[in-house]
């Protein structure tokens, strides 16, 4: 049971972007996740279903230390009432740092670090491709970084626009690739951060019909690391590679080591 796992484990409690949990073909709950660490657990969101996913990991609510929230949008912080009422404290399991991404018209929007004694995880959040992300995640274990695949999008929104919906389709598609980040730029992401893992997450579309290969292709465009299609409610991300360096030294060398990957990233978005 993850209550008694050894080792840093992270949980996909809801791997879906947006607020509708209607949408036909669609069976992914809003984003939320927790990591599980030397017994203590650390949520980052609250979409709609976190508290019953949570629930089905077996991890009691006891264990929840902190829970972090990246942007105040209803498919990330609506359930975050509930799941709070049962209580939560911090710890010194865990070193957080967080960075502030771009998704108008909410400000702020943040990513997330968090580096265990064993493995460092980050979150994106919801974003734009930008630099600082690769900056908060460079050298870390493990990406988790939302992705738009931008063809199944479109078709998807022509669909909807075919059975009535009053969308308008060049403001709607320029509203998504201002605010998310399309997977191939993700795979840049990955690769100029030098991250061992990237999970695609908090996908978009939020259908279940996009084969997991056609996320992964469009990513390894760009990273040639382990790429993991975030899986339906309730996916563990396991078989991480252990740190080579303590967490100090990666510290360290995050912070001061030039990245080339960096540099040219900066470039492209500058």
């Amino acid at each position: 049971a993850l209550s008694k796992a050894s080792g840093t484990k992270l949980v996909m409690l809801g791997t879906g972007a947006g607020p509708n949990p209607t949408v036909p073909g669609r069976t992914r709950y809003m984003t939320s996740h927790v990591m599980v660490s030397n017994g203590s657990a650390y949520v980052l969101d609250c979409g709609l279903g976190v508290t019953n996913q949570f629930a089905r990991t077996g991890v009691p609510f006891t264990a929840v230390r902190s829970i972090f929230i990246t942007h105040h949008h209803p498919d990330h912080n609506i359930e975050y009432g509930p799941f709070i009422l049962l209580g939560w404290v911090q710890d010194q399991n865990v070193r957080v740092s967080a960075a502030i991404v771009q998704h108008p018209p909410v400000q702020p929007a943040l990513a997330y670090r968090f580096d265990f004694h064993d493995r460092s995880i980050v979150f994106s959040g919801d974003t734009a491709p930008i630099e600082a992300v690769a900056r908060l995640a460079e050298g870390a274990d493990i990406l988790v970084h939302e992705a738009l695949y931008v063809p199944a999008l479109g078709a998807y929104v022509r669909d909807r626009i075919a059975k009535g919906s009053p969308i308008r389709f060049d403001a709607y598609m320029a509203h998504m690739e201002v605010d998310h980040s399309p997977v191939e730029d993700v795979g840049r992401i990955a690769n100029a951060a030098g991250v061992q893992t990237l999970v695609l997450s908090h996908l978009t579309p939020a259908i279940d019909g996009i084969q997991d290969e056609t996320w992964r292709h469009a990513a390894a465009k760009q990273f040639k690391g382990k790429i993991v299609v975030a899986g339906f409610n309730g996916a563990v991300i396991r078989n991480v590679n252990r740190y080579r360096k303590s967490i100090s030294n990666r510290w360290s060398e995050r912070v001061h080591k030039p990245n080339e990957a960096l540099v040219r990233l900066r470039e492209r978005y500058d």
